[in-house]
């Protein structure tokens, strides 16, 4: 059956700020589902096993498992540019080229990471001293939770491939698998059958398998462009290349953002377990901003990408205008209600009132600043779409990397919030650095906004 070139959305021409909108609201959707299981497993741990629990999952396993996901979020990420940009060009061979070989790496790179942190992962969190009263749960989460790197790759590999596509409609429909199943088998194995991280660790394994089956039949049987077969299954030598040679970068930048936090987590070790517990549920709450925050790097992508594809630089430049607005207002909005309603939030995953205590503070440091990551957030994505990884790969270690273990290390910490001002510290110093580089940009400066 031949392929057709049927997908979906036209970005290169209309409102800017509509399509954005329009582009915006699935995918932030589909961030706040993927929120929904963690928040299900950290009320279930929190309440019912106890902050040990929480700390356990949250806490230096979570840290080491981030470092992990981000690189896989990279390597895909380089394909949703690729598919963009060559879709805006109709280039059909070249898309299912590309998807062909990024299957290929969801399986071996995916095989790889389970075996290394099946292998290190007790070494690892002694080198980070985990509290001895949180270690054993971290271990089983850690080594279950290895399992699920090639279905999370698989899974990711299908929600880029679509965006990158200009559909935001289906990779909805994968994250609400997840969610539902993975809020299914919590209930199940936590809440039922009372097997604590071991049950929720089994869960997010099972979740993620149900999703990557589902996202491999969706493939082997759509007659669209980005068809794709288990007995196709092999690589395009040059479309290796061009994946890693950009998804290397990418996978750098995003485990640079996550390996100051295994520096971090250890600082937060030697506070102890409540310290740990009140990270863990400071994050959750966290993230919702960064739910928002992420879908705009995301349709940036995508938008960008296609625009960038077809020659439209003017275009690109008032995309980009319009995804500062609407970051300044989710910045604004997130951060004041963050810190008026903080206690209230924070309760629902803790008990103790001490440890609470320390979660508010924690939010206090980073929700009050988050304008200052406008520009990271927004130029960084776009210079990805535009396919310019070498500047915000770069950019971002010096920035985020060095800026963070710098104040990590030599700054004395006196409270277990202390550490967290690493985080607006480098979100100030990279918006500097990307703004100066965009606003000065002779190809951007020179184009007429559209």
């Amino acid at each position: 059956m031949p392929l057709r070139m049927k997908i979906k959305k036209d970005l290169l021409n209309g409102d800017v700020f509509e399509q954005l909108m329009l582009l915006f609201f699935p995918v932030f959707f589909g961030y706040l589902l993927q929120q929904t299981y963690g928040f299900i497993d950290a009320i279930v741990l929190g309440k019912f096993v106890g902050k040990a629990g929480l700390a356990g999952v949250g806490g230096s396993a979570t840290a080491i498992i981030n470092v992990i996901l981000n690189v896989i979020v990279g390597i895909t990420a380089s394909i949703t540019v690729l598919v963009a940009q060559n879709y805006g060009k109709g280039d059909t061979e070249r898309v299912n080229n590309i998807i062909k070989t990024g299957f290929f790496l969801c399986f071996s790179f995916g095989g790889i990471l389970t075996a290394v942190i099946l292998l290190f992962s007790p070494m690892l969190l002694n080198l980070m001293n985990e509290p001895a009263e949180s270690i054993k749960y971290s271990l089983i989460y850690l080594r279950l939770y290895a399992f699920s790197f090639i279905p999370y790759f698989i899974y990711q590999m299908g929600v880029y491939t679509l965006r990158g596509l200009g559909d935001n409609k289906r990779p909805n429909y994968f994250i609400l698998i997840i969610a539902v199943t993975k809020i299914g088998f919590d209930l199940l194995f936590a809440g039922v059958m009372k097997l604590g991280v071991f049950g929720t660790s089994l869960a997010t394994f099972l979740s993620y398998l149900i999703c990557a089956v589902v996202i491999i039949l969706m493939f082997e049987l759509t007659p669209d462009i980005y068809r794709f077969s288990l007995r196709q299954f092999g690589y395009d030598k040059e479309e290796t290349k061009n994946i890693l040679k950009m998804g290397i970068p990418f996978a750098i930048q995003n485990a640079t953002y996550a390996l100051p936090g295994i520096v971090l987590q250890t600082k937060l070790n030697n506070f102890g377990t409540d310290a740990v517990a009140a990270y863990s549920a400071y994050t959750h709450i966290d993230n919702i901003f960064w739910c928002y925050a992420n879908t705009v790097s995301t349709i940036l992508i995508t938008i960008v990408g296609q625009n960038y594809g077809n020659g439209n630089i003017a275009r690109v430049k008032k995309i980009v205008y319009t995804a500062i607005k609407i970051e300044i207002f989710g910045s604004l909005f997130f951060g004041i209600t963050f810190n008026l309603f903080s206690q209230q939030i924070l309760s629902i995953f803790l008990n103790e009132m001490d440890v609470i205590k320390i979660g508010v503070s924690m939010l206090f440091v980073t929700s009050t600043k988050y304008l200052l990551h406008i520009f990271v957030g927004t130029i960084g994505s776009t210079c990805k779409g535009c396919g310019m990884v070498k500047f915000p790969s770069t950019t971002t270690i010096f920035t985020i990397l060095i800026v963070r273990i710098a104040f990590l290390i030599l700054y004395p910490h006196s409270n277990a919030a202390d550490p967290l001002y690493c985080f607006p510290l480098s979100w100030a110093a990279t918006s500097i650095v990307y703004a100066i580089y965009f606003f000065t940009n002779k190809k951007i400066r020179s184009a007429k906004t559209a």
